[in-house]
C-alpha cells in the first residue's frame, strides 16, 4: 500500500478508537484488514455482530477475510449464518457454492447455486451463477441435458466458457443418442 493511502487508512482507523455501532465496527474492520491487521480486524466484525447479529456487511466481510486466511470451515459458517439471517442473499450463497466446489463438495455447492439463482432470477449475476451451475453438472456430474439450458442462459452475455461448454455438451448428448 502505497504511503499515502496507508497514512489516510491509519488516520482514519485513529478516528474510530472506539466505536459505538455496529457499522462503526464494520469500518473498523475493514481498515484494519487493509492494514493487514487481520485478527483485530475479525475482532471488530465480530463485536459488530455483537451488537448487530444480522448485520449483512459484518458476516460478508467476516467471511471473506476468513476465506482470504484459508480458514474455510469458519468461512462457510459465517456465509451460513448470513443465509440465516438474509435467506435470498445471492452474494452469500454464490460465495458459499464458490468455496463448497474449491473444497470438492458438489452436492452442496449445487444446492447453493441453486438457491442463488431463484433468490435473484432477473438479477444481472443470473447469468453467470447459471453457467456456474451448468459447468458443474457437466464436469462434476457429467450430466449434459441438464447443464446445456443453464449455460445456454449464458451465451447472450459472451462467456467463452458457455461456448465451449456447450459445445462439449453437444457432443455428449450426441454420442449418447448415436
Amino acid at each position: 500500500m502505497p504511503q499515502l493511502n496507508l497514512q489516510k487508512t491509519e488516520a482514519a482507523l485513529a478516528a474510530l478508537e472506539s466505536p459505538s455501532t455496529a457499522l462503526e465496527w464494520v469500518e473498523k474492520g475493514r481498515l484494519l484488514q487493509r492494514l493487514e491487521r487481520n485478527t483485530s480486524a475479525l475482532t471488530a466484525f465480530g463485536k459488530a455482530l455483537d451488537i448487530d447479529p444480522a448485520l449483512e456487511a459484518a458476516w460478508m466481510r467476516k467471511a471473506i477475510l476468513l476465506d482470504e486466511l484459508d480458514r474455510t470451515e469458519e468461512a462457510l459458517a459465517c456465509y451460513a449464518a448470513l443465509i440465516e439471517h438474509h435467506p435470498a442473499h445471492v452474494a452469500a450463497w454464490s460465495n458459499r457454492a464458490g468455496l463448497l466446489l474449491r473444497e470438492g463438495r458438489f452436492d452442496e455447492a449445487l444446492h447453493c447455486l441453486d438457491h442463488a439463482i431463484a433468490s435473484d432470477p432477473d438479477g444481472e449475476a443470473n447469468a453467470l451463477l447459471c453457467l456456474n451451475k451448468g459447468l458443474l453438472l457437466l464436469q462434476a456430474f457429467d450430466r449434459p441435458a441438464e447443464a446445456m439450458p443453464f449455460i445456454e442462459r449464458a451465451l447472450p452475455l459472451g462467456f467463452p466458457e458457455a461456448a465451449e461448454a456447450l459445445e462439449i455438451c453437444q457432443q455428449a448428448l450426441s454420442a449418447q443418442s448415436a
